[in-house]
């Protein structure tokens, strides 16, 4: 008998989907193969302060693009004008120079951790749920180590394999050359810089990924936070504002910008949660015209928070040397206060990238058009694979940068014969093919390399989101559950005496 072929009804055609389903989706960047596989694809919905996460995602990515530019084209980072040798290029003016600025962005991470985080325990505190904030704060302080440092712990183990096995070179004249010292290497890198929050806002330069030297400073200062709202979470609204207000400028006092940063964004959290209260009470009220009017009024405060953010963008493009000859910038340095004035070259900087960064991420937040921007798809994703990106863009650089870049053309030099003799070098890779003589091939040298490098860079960054952040963070949460004592407290437990 003549079997017939299988209709597509078959139960094998959905076996078979399955399976190219689990082979592929995972190696595929999640919004490719969202188009390839609509059928497993994920829905993401916005929430009150997903703006925060949309910015955070766009910072990453210049985070990124700072590294990529000060590590291959360091010509471009000089603010525009000041280097009289060369020609300045369009990229190096005002504002246009924020695409690659990226030490204004941790300051911007740091605002946004203390807004998120402070604002599920505020939000309980305000609904009188005490018990909410307290589980709240609770979990997040179980989960915050495997939150931080699971991932970074993986991608470092990683760059140990890539040093040891020759993928990538290490400068370091004392590299480990044996297994057992790499892996001793490792274990100091992890428990002495990326792990150690001791040193608080200090620069700890980690082995494997020096990028990686702000999760400590983060993690100390989640702690101080979480610490903060249990205290003040039972005292009056305008107390605990004026106590977080007043630990804010003792912060700056003392020259702590990271907890000035968290503190911000704790203060503004409780902000943003009175005016949603108060925008619901006057929706449901009679006087919802008056609301209405009241709140076109406010539309002349849009004009202050424009400013506030093309003033925040300006200081943004603060260089990383000469801020003394940038115009504009020269006059925030000779004002910056004590004690970051006298503190170290870095310090004024900071000053006024965190101050920046407050007023910043509170503005964006008042301004529709900005708001709505960072709440679009393309912002919600790079928030979505944000931190991926901050892992992984700079083992992915060292990789891959030199092999696409490659060198431009290099005259002979000295006289042969001589042991000064270097013999001429043909170019190859991008600025090889583009040059790098002028302003014009050095712009364009660095956006072709981006172009390539870029996509590299948010590939590997997607899947490490997904193989490794994600399960990361549900194996906190797990770990967590299993941890919980849900058991009824005993009235001895409780202290109380079974004799009456």
């Amino acid at each position: 008998m003549l079997s017939l072929p299988r209709s597509p009804a078959s139960p094998i055609f959905p076996r078979l989907l399955f399976g190219w389903n689990n082979l592929l989706r995972p190696l595929l960047p999640s919004f490719v193969a969202d188009c390839v596989f609509p059928d497993y694809a994920q829905t993401w919905s916005l929430h009150p302060t997903s703006y925060l996460d949309g910015l955070r995602g766009i910072a990453s990515i210049i985070v990124f693009f700072c590294h990529y530019t000060e590590e291959n084209f360091s010509a471009l980072t000089p603010s525009y004008g000041i280097d009289e040798d060369t020609p300045s290029g369009w990229i190096q003016l005002p504002y246009l120079r924020i695409i690659f600025s990226g030490r204004p962005m941790v300051h911007v991470f740091f605002v946004i951790s203390g807004f998120v985080l402070s604002y599920k325990p505020i939000k309980a505190i305000h609904a009188r749920d005490l018990d909410k904030c307290y589980t709240t704060l609770a979990s997040s302080t179980f989960r915050r180590a495997f939150r931080l440092f699971g991932p970074c712990i993986v991608s470092t183990a990683m760059v140990m394999y890539l040093y040891q096995n020759g993928y990538i070179e290490d400068i370091d004249p004392l590299a480990p050359t044996t297994w057992s010292e790499q892996f001793w290497r490792w274990k100091g890198a992890v428990f002495h810089q990326i792990t150690w929050p001791w040193s608080w806002d200090s620069d700890l330069r980690p082995a494997y990924d020096i990028h990686l030297w702000t999760i400590p400073i983060e993690f100390v200062h989640s702690m101080l936070l979480f610490m903060v709202i249990l205290m003040l979470s039972r005292v009056r609204l305008r107390i605990r504002q004026g106590v977080v207000f007043g630990l804010m400028g003792y912060c700056l006092a003392c020259g702590k910008w990271a907890a000035f940063e968290f503190l911000s964004g704790l203060f503004f959290a409780e902000i943003h949660v009175l005016q949603q209260a108060q925008a619901k009470m006057w929706e449901s009220s009679e006087l919802d015209s008056h609301y209405s009017q009241k709140r076109d009024s406010g539309s002349n405060s849009k004009m202050l928070h424009i400013a506030i953010v093309m003033m925040g963008l300006f200081i943004a493009g603060w260089p990383n040397f000469e801020a003394d000859r940038t115009p504009g910038i020269r006059y925030f340095l000779d004002h910056t206060p004590l004690p970051f004035a006298k503190m170290d070259e870095l310090a004024p900087q900071k000053f006024w990238f965190g101050l920046s960064a407050v007023f910043m991420v509170w503005s964006i937040g008042e301004l529709p058009l900005l708001k709505g921007f960072f709440e679009g798809p393309l912002a919600q994703y790079c928030g979505r694979i944000s931190y991926a990106v901050y892992i992984c863009h700079g083992p992915m650089l060292l990789l891959f940068q030199d092999a696409v870049l490659g060198k431009s053309d290099a005259p002979a030099k000295g006289e042969r014969g001589t042991p000064e003799f270097k013999p001429a070098v043909v170019g190859w890779g991008v600025k090889g093919h583009l040059g790098i003589a002028n302003t014009t091939q050095i712009t364009t040298s660095w956006l072709v390399g981006l172009f390539i490098i870029g996509p590299m860079v948010i590939w590997a960054a997607d899947v490490f989101w997904r193989a490794v952040d994600n399960p990361v963070v549900s194996l906190g949460k797990k770990l967590e559950n299993a941890c919980l004592d849900d058991t009824e407290p005993s009235p001895r437990s409780l202290g109380y005496s079974s004799v009456v």
